[in-house]
């Protein structure tokens, strides 16, 4: 089994991708407890664009987020942010791969996309940049505190002619790796997940 997934990894990840799931791979072996210091849910649409290919990524962007609304604020971001708030873009609101990164203000915060990843089985997941109201990843040892953002895009019937637009939730998590071995063996959640959602084993589509 660990060698078709060794495989299936050299196979269908790019070599940035790589180096992200090796050291999510460490750190589970190592048994590291993520602590969790906020999250930001929010609800809205996501129109797929029906040229975009998989076998060439960058010549057509994935497609475009709509109006994205809080509906659940947690940890960190509730000194700032409420339910019913509204994600701002700073540029264009067309995600564009491999440029085109969009940046996104809320409550004060600034959202800088650094890292995003696009997976055959709709599942998009990326790394933040997130600054604003004191916030200082730094103050977080040994590593520093981590954020990232993700979200499954709308699926979408083969052969389609026009593009189309579906609801998400898209979710945006800030934590820190505290290097404590924890009781149980439930670290890591977050990642456990994203990696799933990386590999695309729970999710084709149609």
């Amino acid at each position: 089994m660990k060698t078709l997934v060794v495989a299936a990894i050299r196979r269908s990840l790019n070599m940035k991708t790589k180096i992200l799931i090796l050291l999510l791979a460490l750190t589970c072996s190592a048994r590291a407890n993520f602590i969790q210091l906020g999250e930001l849910d929010f609800t809205g649409n996501f129109t797929v664009n029906h040229l975009y290919d998989f076998s060439n990524r960058g010549a057509q962007p994935l497609g475009w987020f709509g109006t994205m609304t809080v509906n659940q604020v947690t940890g960190m971001f509730g000194h700032y942010v409420q339910s019913g708030y509204v994600l701002s873009m700073l540029n264009n609101a067309v995600w564009t791969v491999p440029s085109g990164y969009p940046t996104w203000t809320i409550g004060g915060y600034t959202l800088t996309i650094t890292f995003l990843g696009i997976y055959a089985a709709g599942f998009c997941v990326g790394v933040v940049d997130l600054s604003g109201n004191g916030f200082d990843p730094n103050n977080y040892p040994p590593y520093g505190a981590y954020s990232h953002w993700e979200f499954w895009s709308p699926a979408w019937p083969p052969n389609i002619t026009e593009d189309f637009t579906g609801p998400i939730e898209l979710r945006f998590i800030v934590g820190y790796d505290n290097r404590h071995v924890p009781d149980s063996g439930s670290a890591l959640v977050i990642f456990g997940a994203g990696l799933v959602g990386l590999l695309g084993w729970k999710r084709t589509f149609a």
